[in-house]
């Protein structure tokens, strides 16, 4: 009879364990479930990634993978090429309801064209997200001259209803002064390295056209203390192109990051994570 009863209460205690284990299981999914806050409407708007002088696909990939694989702040939805005679082409989509903020890269074929080539190219690229995924706001990330062909962009670009909204501006070593290293434009070949001279038409057009920038971009510049390429000055003279916008700079004080190195390192992560979305 007890060897019976101990039975009986082992299996009502198996029972009652399994089923609060049952219960809790479901309460922890259902809690972890609704912790996870669904996106507002401006972590929904898509940045786009805009490669520099000589840029490749590998420019802003490593920069993307990171967002997306070691910080968590964005999937990588859509890539755009942009063929030497303006035609684009793609791969992806833009997502109607995103789990997370979309991240797009732009990549011309003709990376060594001139500034007013590649503005025309980039509103190229964002016409089609306007035309064939509803995109009406996005954010915007040149790196060098992929900064100056988004800002002639958004000179170019007000008051075009085809066009996606820029809602913010992030310029990393843009030479808005121009490239400052002495033995670059004899180096480098392409109508690009004319525009990138200190005092060029194309950096005088710039300045001279700024009015047309919208004011209600926020604009961040980033620049770095051992860029070789683009100083300091130049990487920050964006202040007086955007003296109308609600305007800020950052600059990465650490010898050792180079001008590319700028879109490799962390540091510089973080300066986009919190002024996108505040991570």
């Amino acid at each position: 009879m007890s060897t019976f009863t101990n039975k009986h209460t082992l299996v009502w205690s198996g029972l009652i364990l399994a089923t609060l284990f049952i219960i809790f299981t479901i309460f922890k999914s259902s809690n972890v479930q609704s912790s996870e806050k669904a996106l507002t409407a401006v972590e929904k708007y898509p940045t786009v990634f805009v490669h520099g002088y000589k840029g490749t696909y590998n420019s802003f990939r490593t920069m993307l993978d990171r967002f997306e694989h070691h910080h968590g702040w964005g999937k990588k939805t859509l890539e755009i090429y942009v063929s030497e005679n303006g035609s684009v082409s793609y791969k992806g989509t833009i997502p109607k309801n995103p789990s997370s903020p979309p991240l797009v890269q732009v990549i011309f074929e003709d990376n060594r064209a001139a500034l007013d080539k590649q503005a025309i190219w980039l509103e190229n690229a964002l016409k089609l997200m306007h035309h064939s995924f509803q995109v009406d706001n996005i954010n915007l990330v040149g790196h060098s001259m992929g900064g100056l062909a988004s800002t002639k962009y958004l000179e170019n670009a007000r008051g075009k209803d085809f066009l996606p909204a820029t809602h913010k501006f992030i310029t990393i070593a843009t030479p808005f002064e121009g490239v400052t290293k002495d033995s670059y434009d004899q180096i480098n070949t392409g109508a690009a390295v004319i525009d990138l001279k200190p005092q060029s038409r194309a950096l005088k057009h710039l300045y001279l056209n700024r009015h047309m920038i919208d004011p209600g971009i926020k604009i961040l510049s980033i620049a770095g203390s051992g860029d070789d390429v683009v100083n300091v000055p130049s990487a920050l003279g964006s202040e007086k192109l955007f003296d109308r916008n609600e305007f800020s700079s950052q600059i990465v004080y650490d010898p050792t990051i180079s001008h590319s190195g700028l879109h490799e390192t962390t540091k510089v992560d973080r300066l986009l994570g919190d002024f996108l979305w505040g991570k």
